[in-house]
């Protein structure tokens, strides 16, 4: 190899580990099989008279929920790439949505003479991106991005960037949110995107979404640093693109420009013609209006390309969210097989539209697509 191949080989990005705690399961592998087979951990809380994606799993008393399930995808997303603590030149970005609210919430409801130590330090924002640069034991650059529904895309691309750059041979890209809370359900209320039965994206029936619990983390590293450790490959990060409407707080331009033009800024990026795209996991909340958008938009520029929302399964766990969805895009150009939409009922849209899991020997890339309040639009780019 030349020294020319060999510096290319240092700004490509691929991703060697892959770690995720759902409500469909409690880690990768069965989450994806789950997912295959069209199984969703959804269900109907009585109590709060909606449908959530709640995870059961045992609260962790010295960390925040959104911690605690950031802590469990990491610690997978490290084994799976071979790697151990301590990892003192690996980059860190950590995203979220509504961070540790949960936690804040809690403690407003108390007396601050009953406050445990750990309260005040466990609703801070920065205490995710913090907790997981402890865990890591690094001195590397570590970042927290924070940018609505669109935050895990944004992760990923900080992480890319924090690589390409030369900072670093490795990057953690996380998000985590466990956001089942009054004050989240109270204002999407407000603005009526709530499910109040079930979740169909894509659907004529669809009502909304439904609240979830979740996190994934990514191990990005260069193409070189990889091969040097002689580890598996999921895919590479071939690009984004990132726009904002400049519109409204909470409803995307009507007139689609800006997306638009985060579809074409990633496809430049990545090399990549819209012919080229052989799957794209939408961001898909099942509400009138982001499907009808995310449904002009695909028909404009990929009329080809299969395309699923997996929210019918995980629930919409708001920071999250890419970051899960990114996880799925990689296991299908792993396995060569696309997740199906999970919750679809009577299609609405002519979309080439996966409805049960099926093969797809030739895929080679992948796109996921992430929206977000304040107008955020990013879209990333994976590929074998």
């Amino acid at each position: 190899m030349n020294y020319g191949d060999r510096e290319i080989e240092k700004t490509i990005v691929v991703v060697t580990g892959i770690g995720m705690i759902t409500a469909i399961a409690p880690d990768r592998e069965t989450t994806w099989q789950r997912l295959l087979a069209g199984q969703s951990g959804i269900k109907f809380n009585h109590q709060l008279q909606l449908p959530i994606a709640e995870i059961d799993i045992s609260q962790d008393e010295d960390l925040s929920r959104s911690q605690n399930l950031l802590e469990i995808a990491t610690l997978e997303a490290i084994a799976d790439a071979g790697l151990q603590v301590p990892l003192v030149n690996c980059g860190v970005v950590i995203g979220s949505s509504r961070s540790n609210q949960r936690e804040l919430e809690l403690l407003l409801e108390q007396s601050p003479r009953n406050w445990s130590s750990n309260a005040w330090g466990n609703c801070q924002l920065a205490s995710l991106s913090a907790q997981i640069a402890k865990l890591l034991k690094t001195q590397a650059p570590v970042l927290a991005p924070m940018a609505a529904c669109a935050t895990a895309n944004w992760a990923i691309a900080q992480a890319s960037e924090l690589i390409r750059s030369g900072r670093c041979d490795l990057a953690i890209a996380g998000a985590t949110d466990a956001a089942i809370t009054p004050l989240t359900i109270a204002g999407f209320q407000k603005i009526n995107v709530l499910a109040t039965s079930g979740v169909y994206p894509l659907s004529r029936e669809r009502q909304g979404f439904a609240l979830g619990e979740g996190a994934a983390t990514l191990v990005l590293e260069s193409l070189a640093s990889a091969k040097r450790r002689g580890v598996k490959m999921y895919g590479k990060v071939l690009g984004w693109g990132i726009t904002n409407d400049a519109y409204h707080a909470t409803s995307p331009s009507p007139d689609h420009h800006s997306a638009q033009r985060a579809i074409q800024d990633c496809l430049k990026r990545s090399h990549l013609d819209a012919i080229d795209i052989g799957y794209i996991n939408i961001h898909g909340t099942a509400t009138i209006m982001n499907d009808a958008r995310e449904a002009i938009l695909i028909a404009d520029t990929f009329p080809q390309a299969a395309v699923s929302g997996t929210k019918g399964a995980t629930g919409h766990t708001l920071g999250a969210t890419g970051m899960i969805e990114a996880a799925f895009c990689l296991l299908a150009l792993r396995d060569r097989l696309l997740p199906p939409c999970v919750g679809l009922q009577t299609p609405e849209f002519d979309l080439n539209i996966v409805r049960q899991a099926q093969r797809s020997p030739h895929l080679q890339s992948a796109l996921n697509f992430s929206f977000g309040f304040g107008g955020q639009n990013a879209i990333v780019a994976f590929g074998q």
